[in-house]
């Protein structure tokens, strides 16, 4: 088998119809878990003042329920893909160093220039409520590792939404002792894992990082196809997804529960099977895409600021409006930071591919 870095980093293959290629329907799957996540950050980056009542029932099951499952399932199929690799250890962190890394360094670097042109302009910058008046270069080299808040495991870098990134070389560097628990502790691991995640409030960044990964570890290191046996168990697996969605929605849309929490994540464990069968059955009928896959990457590291300066016009230009209007605007805003996403990858790629390959890992 041909091997495969990460799951938004995989290296371009042609996807094939074959059912149980999974390194196909790994490849099917990126740019739609990219799509989901740039529904969450639609609505998570600027929240607007007061009751919307309407406007969160509507957007609730795109934003979070949706939304909410394209990390996770990147950590899953990432953590099953790094100890799929025959590569050797000090070999799969060369490889990470190019392919995570490097883009880590440069997409952040990137963000920073242009927030320090604005400063040079006359327009100072906050970040998380500092002033970079007073930074200091301590402060500088720590908006590569976080804005400047912990917040309890929480924290992001520069560019928010590489946290990712930077959790999975983390999960990288620590690989050997994560094989040997999940070897010999095996679900015992899994159940303390789950129930960490399961009891934390807020982001939960860290266990969330550990959880899936190791749920995707957990496969390769014991040798079993996850697709195989989702496909075996397909008539529980998608019964209980579709309660589970069911009762996720419900409960935060309609009937407030004291277990909202974990019924939400329970329900985001039961959508990466959903979404892994709904990437078998495009692969076989060949609803593929021959280059939204490699563009993943760069529409994964753009999207975030695009989507920063949109929600923000909206929020403050029609903060009077109707929940009607915010809906229409929050699906405006979807599609236009996709397009412009998108668009910026088609630039790269065709008139700068150097840069292009350089800010994603060679991809």
């Amino acid at each position: 088998m041909k091997e495969i870095n990460d799951s938004l980093f995989i290296p371009k293959t042609h996807i094939t119809s074959n059912a149980n290629c999974l390194p196909a329907i790994i490849t099917w799957l990126r740019f739609p878990l990219i799509f989901l996540i740039i529904m969450l950050h639609c609505y998570s980056v600027q929240r607007m003042e007061g009751e919307h009542e309407l406007y969160f029932k509507a957007v609730y099951p795109f934003t979070l329920w949706l939304g909410e499952t394209g990390v996770p399932c990147f950590f899953f199929i990432s953590g099953y893909l790094f100890f799929l690799s025959k590569k050797s250890y000090f070999g799969k962190l060369h490889s990470r160093f190019h392919t995570l890394f490097i883009p880590y360094i440069l997409w952040n670097l990137l963000i920073l220039l242009l927030y320090l042109f604005a400063y040079i302009l006359g327009y100072p910058q906050d970040i998380n409520g500092n002033s970079m008046v007073d930074y200091s270069f301590i402060d500088y080299l720590r908006l590569f590792w976080d804005r400047g808040s912990y917040d309890d495991g929480n924290f992001v870098p520069l560019l928010c939404p590489l946290w990712y990134i930077r959790n999975l070389i983390i999960m990288s560097i620590i690989s050997p002792l994560l094989y040997y628990i999940i070897r010999y502790v095996r679900e015992v691991f899994l159940i303390f894992v789950t129930f960490w995640w399961m009891t934390t409030p807020n982001n939960a960044f860290i266990p969330q990082t550990v959880l899936f990964f190791s749920l995707g570890a957990y496969f390769s290191i014991l040798d079993m196809n996850p697709l195989e046996l989702i496909d075996r168990k397909k008539g529980v697996v998608l019964s209980l997804f579709v309660i589970f969605a069911i009762g996720d929605i419900l409960s935060h849309v309609y009937i407030g529960t004291p277990a909202n929490l974990q019924i939400h994540r329970i329900s985001l464990i039961f959508n990466i099977p959903a979404l892994l069968l709904l990437g078998d059955w495009c692969v076989r009928h060949e609803y593929t895409s021959k280059w939204l896959p490699n563009a993943a990457f760069i529409v994964f590291c753009v999207h975030y600021p695009i989507v920063v300066v949109l929600r923000k016009f909206c929020v403050a230009h029609f903060s009077d409006a109707s929940d009607i209007i915010h809906i229409i605007l929050y699906i405006a805003c979807v599609v236009i930071s996709t397009l412009l996403s998108l668009s910026i990858y088609q630039i790269l790629n065709r008139y700068f591919p150097k840069v292009k390959n350089i800010l994603s890992g060679n991809r």
